[in-house]
């Protein structure tokens, strides 16, 4: 039987002499690699419904290559791909345990159930320091991980901070921000591990200035400003942090938000799974400073762009609050606005 890359399970399956499982797997990791992923689906499943005729590795594989392929950016299917697979990750490869591990924590990190990230954080780095111990011994033999061990080792440090400063725990956070800001120590590092090395050190610059901020020390605000021009890429995350310390302390930020604001993506820009719910809890809490600041239009604005994110990417507790928040505010709304938010809740809003 000559197969090729356009080919359906159903046409396979149709054949006179059926594939074997291990050669369904082997089609279903060409189309993975390939970069189509959706297409490789049908074909995981028709291994992973067949455990008992399957080689075991071929299985677990492909248990965690469904779950790679299945998150996107809605909350429910994210969660549906991590029922199916959490229970697998431990029987992985070490090697690919590493990304799975990170994925997973990833994943949790949209739910915001920081006990989880905080967990599988723990869990990253406990696995990453023997690798890379192992990696020092001459009598090591290695198998390749999808990223440098690098990022592993500093993920599992970046995570354990942000799981801490999300629950309040600023100064418990301060020390695992210090670890990864300063990973130039880590041998066997290549090119594309410096690189690495460099984003944790922006990274812990970056969170560090958030830990100041949510302490209440708004003397860091300029430098923040400037660390943000030197950064573009990661004006989303930090611009949120300053609205959250602003919200928190009653700070004016007028014009850091007038600043920056031009670099907010857009409500209908092509959006990951992480940074959908950041920019979601950008414009929740963008409105709540409008609204503190007295500029009750602009806030409800803002609120309809968070209820309209919160719908797109299956967020259903933000939709909750923003229902909440609308309702608490609705005297003000203008006969528009009243519309729009009823466009959304019955999903016709167009952004």
């Amino acid at each position: 039987m000559i197969i090729h890359p356009n080919m359906e399970l159903e046409d396979i399956l149709s054949e006179d002499k059926p594939l074997s499982c291990s050669q369904m797997y082997s089609i279903a990791e060409h189309l993975f690699k390939l970069g189509r992923k959706k297409d490789a689906v049908p074909f995981f499943r028709y291994v992973v419904n067949h455990e008992q005729e399957c080689d075991h590795e071929q299985f677990i594989m492909s248990q965690y290559r469904l779950f790679l392929a299945l998150i996107g950016i809605g909350a429910e299917e994210n969660k549906e791909a991590l029922l199916r697979f959490e229970s697998y990750y431990n029987q992985l490869p070490e090697h690919v345990r590493l990304d799975a591990i990170l994925q997973m924590a990833n994943v949790y990190y949209t739910f915001w159930d920081w006990d989880k990230v905080e967990s599988y954080a723990d869990e990253l780095h406990t696995l990453a320091k023997k690798r890379y111990d192992q990696k020092l011994s001459d009598h090591f033999e290695d198998e390749p991980t999808e990223r440098h061990l690098v990022v592993y080792y500093g993920q599992g440090f970046l995570l354990k901070g942000i799981a801490l400063t999300m629950q309040g725990k600023y100064e418990e956070a301060k020390p695992y921000v210090k670890e990864y800001s300063d990973l130039g120590w880590f041998e066997l590092l290549d090119e594309t591990g410096r690189r690495e090395v460099e984003k944790f050190r922006i990274w812990g610059k970056g969170n560090m200035y958030t830990l100041e901020l949510m302490t209440g020390n708004k003397n860091v605000l300029h430098d923040f400003a400037k660390f943000l021009d030197e950064h573009p890429e990661y004006t989303l995350p930090y611009l949120l942090s300053i609205m959250e310390a602003a919200n928190k302390f009653n700070l004016l930020i007028d014009e850091i938000i007038e600043r920056f604001c031009q670099r907010i993506p857009p409500l209908n820009s092509s959006i990951s799974y992480i940074n959908g719910t950041q920019l979601f809890h950008y414009w929740y809490e963008k409105s709540i400073y409008s609204f503190n600041n007295g500029k009750i239009g602009d806030g409800i604005n803002e609120l309809l762009y968070a209820l309209y994110l919160s719908r797109k990417i299956q967020y259903y507790s933000g939709f909750e609050r923003c229902i909440t928040l609308f309702e608490d505010h609705d005297e003000y709304a203008t006969e528009q606005q009243k519309r729009e938010y009823k466009n959304i809740l019955n999903g016709v809003s167009e952004q």
